[in-house]
């Protein structure tokens, strides 16, 4: 059987144990692969380059700059009002309504179906303007996910 040491970044092997004065045969090799290293710094690379989770945001910050949340990830929570069914672009059933906090208003278009005076987290997309045929639409949040506010999660506030 073989020991190991360990010494820096390389392992030394050393033979069975000898008796006398035989000389011990060592080899050294790298601890690992080089390969392992490359991996090593991509997965590195890939966490570095992952967006972060968005944070909780006011509806009149996304508001007051809508520019810096144009086709980024936010969070915002509120009451639902103005609820209407409608169509999307795809044919597909979905709806509108406004969502509401204690200082602005934003509206929200959503897959999820929702009721007058829900409290709710919506996650999506935010567009500061979209073109809709003759129509402008501006601060618009396309939701992702859609939650009660008692499901509230506290890593998502920052």
């Amino acid at each position: 059987m073989k020991a190991q040491l360990v010494k820096g970044n390389k392992i030394a092997i050393i033979g069975p144990q000898m008796t006398g004065k035989t000389l011990v045969h060592t080899s050294v090799r790298p601890l690992l692969h080089p390969s392992i290293w490359m991996v090593f710094g991509l997965v590195s690379l890939l966490l570095a380059t992952t967006p972060a989770v968005a944070e909780l945001l006011e509806v009149a910050d996304v508001i007051a700059r809508p520019q810096h949340y144009d086709r980024k990830e936010v969070v915002v929570m509120g009451q639902v009002s103005g609820i209407q069914a409608i169509t999307d672009k795809q044919g597909q059933p979905a709806f509108q309504f406004l969502l509401k906090d204690n200082i602005g208003t934003i509206k929200v278009i959503s897959r999820r179906e929702v009721l007058d005076g829900d409290q709710i987290i919506v996650e999506g997309t935010f567009t500061r303007r979209r073109q809709g045929g003759r129509l402008a639409v501006y601060n618009e949040v396309n939701a992702i996910v859609i939650r009660p506010l008692n499901q509230f999660d506290a890593d998502l506030v920052g």
